[in-house]
């Protein structure tokens, strides 16, 4: 089966138009969203519709359980804390119990689907090193679990001689199924790597291969939506540096 994964989308409807109008050749049988629907972009609304529609499978992001008013907003950042009380305002009730609703993990075809790690889910701590990675991986039952959550896309593995490695990913990831493996997606809404470019995933269970995929999409509009809707200005600037 050909999933494609998602994470981060971030309210921002352009970046997610993109990456389904460029799934639709793609020959995808599954849809899955590893959270953060919301949160800093202007179209929470019309973004959790859409995952509603498209996705068959969704694990909660710490914005969207802040939303939700599950997760405790004094560990977010100023930009992050405004994004999120801005979204409450913007949405009624029950986008919200959607959002609250939404479990902090999900298992399909023998890989696991979390937003930030899948030892402590609920704590969104990020994995940026390899102990933290290794500490992760040797406790996995599956040997792939699929994250976001940094907004980076990378890859650490551990192999059979319990070596840990990691890498940034460009373009295709071949799998060994006897090597464990975490990989983030990127963010489809709000890339952090310096590539202003939509990321997600395609991942093939039959091949056992991961294929990343970078889209363009119309900044400028997703910018204006957010100066228009009274939110920071850095979050519209920072989509054209990707940071």
């Amino acid at each position: 089966m050909r999933y494609a994964i998602l994470s981060d989308i971030h309210g921002n409807l352009e970046a997610f138009q993109s990456v389904l109008k460029d799934l639709e050749e793609a020959n995808i049988q599954k849809i899955a969203i590893l959270g953060d629907i919301v949160g800093y972009g202007a179209n929470p609304r019309e973004c959790i519709e859409l995952a509603q529609e498209k996705a068959a499978l969704i694990v909660a992001g710490n914005h969207d359980w802040a939303v939700a008013g599950k997760t405790d907003l004094n560990n977010f950042n100023f930009l992050a804390r405004r994004a999120v009380e801005w979204t409450i305002d913007q949405l009624e009730v029950n986008y919200r119990k959607f959002l609250a609703e939404l479990p902090l993990k999900a298992e399909e075809d023998n890989f696991l689907l979390v937003h930030s790690t899948p030892l402590s889910p609920e704590n969104w701590n990020y994995i940026f090193s390899r102990a933290e990675a290794l500490k992760n991986l040797k406790l996995l039952s599956q040997n792939l679990c699929f994250l976001g959550h940094s907004h980076i896309p990378a890859v650490f593995y551990l192999n059979e001689f319990g070596e840990i490695f990691f890498s940034r990913i460009l373009n295709e990831v071949v799998l060994n199924k006897k090597n464990r493996f975490l990989i983030n997606v990127g963010s489809v809404g709000q890339p952090r790597d310096r590539i202003p470019l939509a990321s997600y995933g395609i991942f093939d269970s039959r091949t056992f291969n991961f294929y990343l995929r970078r889209i363009d999409y119309p900044i400028e509009i997703a910018q204006k939506k957010i100066i228009a809707a009274g939110l920071p200005w850095e979050l519209a600037e920072r989509l054209a540096e990707g940071w």
